[in-house]
């Protein structure tokens, strides 16, 4: 486990390094505050020499206030390991599953997604930035006290040694025995994964009068949770009791027989006054060790979720040398075949087409038949398992995946807004762009109006989801957004699914002029939508059963022709 945390550490050795050097200097204090202490009692007990105690009382001073502001240093430099540590963690984690892309965050829970990101970074920065350092002063800080305590008195520091280790070695059996049998991390996301799931299910509960039951269960996770936690908290009480037992045990010992050596005048005062303060020097790293514990304990119980997820191998890379984008714009798939994992059947079987440039094709046919998944091996999400794509000429896994998206514009079947202003969101594939190019791309989705007639403009907040926004708002800024992006290839995925018949016509005579410039990829249940489509691929079990012209499709009496006999006849 320890190797696994240290190899999730990052760049933050040396600010480690410089927290274990201020910790020592800290301890270092300390064991100068004792043995002045000590200097000072017998100088005036054994000879009565009030100068040179006074002296030391100064020199006292000097130390405390040097100790202070090494303690002061040494929170700064935690709070910059913490920093460090969080930045590394969250840096790698988030580039981990961008890189991973919707293949693998799809199929995960977002709620142990954030857990981890979230939850498991905090953890281990704490670990990090308290615990890691605090154990090297604990193992460094008492040995260099019973070294100290040594040339003044061997039996003493003989006898301390014991009491010291035995503590030290009680704290990482218990941490070795205890974590396998720790559940609290697990425990906790599993809870803040069903509340999350919960909060963005609530019209859904309350539609179907299923919040009681909902209720119910998060009721008895939240039981689990408490009972988990207090049986972590009490199995470390049982632990602080033990190690507080052999600290003040060790002190105890020490005293009462180093009492008894002195009233048999085996042992001078100065040899007492220093195993008296030293031997509570000496445990004192321990005590601090005992309070960050809560932190060793959290951190190890998060480095397996965070190492997991930065050891996923990504299914579809960069290219290692990848070749310049092409000036082109058409799309072939040659024989493409492409299967989800845990699939029956492939979702593509040996596909192949050619979209030329500027060209508007329209991929039809039932739920499942694979259309979607043109799109998503065309952006790149998935990789084919045969067969090749090439844009422009060239594959798409020669191809940079940066400059591959920059080229497509995209209106998906599950339009997504994020929290932010309308403007915000438009703005997401081009950051550049002038209000002019905003409003122009607004008015070709027939949304410029409403957003106009709202208080705050373009810069109205939307919420969450774009909760503010009815299903058909969000669809039109999502198709806004996709024109202002001016990409040579635009794929529209159900991009009329949630527009009403009106603004649909707005929307159809608005894009009829933009898209004879672009490379357009339609894919619809709505065959209204695609009546004027240069070309209408129709899809089945994963395969290209058809292809034509609406016209040539209808007069063939196929699968496309009784898709539209269904169609004219629900409506």
């Amino acid at each position: 486990m320890h190797g696994t945390l240290w190899s999730l550490a990052g760049p933050i050795r040396r600010n480690v390094a410089l927290s274990i050097a201020l910790g020592l200097a800290v301890t270092a204090a300390y064991i100068g505050q004792g043995v002045l202490l000590a200097v000072a009692l017998a100088a005036v007990l054994r000879s009565h020499d009030y100068a040179r105690a006074a002296w030391c009382v100064g020199l006292l001073l000097l130390v405390v206030v040097i100790r202070s502001a090494l303690l002061f240093l040494a929170e700064v430099a935690a709070q910059k390991t913490a920093q460090v540590a969080k930045e590394s963690l969250r840096e790698r984690l988030l580039a981990r599953l961008l890189a991973l892309g919707p293949s693998y965050a799809n199929a995960q829970e977002s709620g142990r997604l954030q857990a981890t990101i979230v939850d498991g970074v905090e953890a281990l920065e704490t670990y990090y930035s308290r615990y890691v350092p605090t154990v090297f002063v604990a193992w460094f800080g008492c040995s260099g006290v019973i070294a100290c305590l040594a040339p003044v008195d061997l039996p003493s520091a003989l006898a301390l040694a014991p009491f010291v280790a035995a503590a030290a070695a009680f704290n990482r059996f218990w941490m070795r025995w205890r974590q396998s049998r720790s559940n609290l991390f697990a425990v906790r996301t599993a809870f803040g994964i069903y509340l999350l799931d919960s909060l963005q299910g609530l019209m859904t509960l309350k539609a179907f009068a299923a919040t009681e039951r909902r209720r119910a269960e998060l009721v008895r996770r939240a039981v689990d949770l408490r009972q988990e936690a207090m049986r972590t908290l009490s199995v470390s009480l049982v632990r602080n009791g033990v190690t507080g037992l052999l600290s003040l045990g060790g002190v105890a010992v020490l005293l009462a027989w180093n009492a008894w050596r002195v009233s048999t005048g085996e042992l001078a005062p100065f040899a007492l006054f220093m195993a008296l303060f030293l031997a509570r020097e000496a445990f004192r790293p321990l005590d601090r060790l005992e309070k960050e514990f809560h932190a060793a304990w959290a951190g190890a119980s998060a480095a397996p979720p965070v190492a997991a997820l930065l050891a996923v191998e990504a299914r579809v890379r960069e290219a290692t040398r990848p070749l310049p984008a092409p000036s082109r714009a058409d799309v072939v798939f040659d024989g493409v075949t492409f299967a989800y994992d845990g699939a029956e059947s492939p979702a593509l079987n040996a596909v192949s087409f050619a979209i030329g440039e500027r060209q508007r094709v329209a991929f039809v046919g039932p739920s499942g038949a694979g259309k979607t998944t043109i799109a998503a091996l065309l952006l790149r999400f998935f990789d084919p398992a045969e067969g090749t794509i090439r844009l422009g000429g060239v594959d798409l896994r020669d191809m940079s995946l940066t400059d591959l998206r920059a080229r497509i514009a995209l209106v998906a079947q599950d339009t997504y807004l994020f929290h932010g202003t309308i403007a915000d969101n438009l703005r997401i594939g081009k950051p550049d762009a002038t209000e002019a190019e905003i409003e122009a791309a607004a008015k070709s989705a027939n949304i410029d109006a409403f957003i106009r007639s709202l208080p705050q403009g373009y810069a109205t907040e939307i919420g969450e989801r774009g909760a503010r926004l009815s299903g058909g708002q969000r669809q039109r800024v999502a198709i806004a957004r996709a024109l202002l992006k001016d990409a040579p290839i635009l794929v529209l995925d159900e991009a009329m699914s949630n527009v009403d018949p009106a603004s649909e016509a707005a929307i159809q005579e608005a894009l009829d002029h933009l898209l004879a410039q672009r490379t357009t990829i339609v894919i619809a249940h709505r065959l209204s939508t695609i009546r004027n489509a240069d070309r209408i691929l129709v899809l089945s079990g994963g395969a290209v059963v058809e292809h034509g012209t609406h016209d040539e499709l209808l007069s063939q009496g196929g699968l496309y022709a009784r898709l539209a006999l269904a169609q004219e006849a629900a409506e």
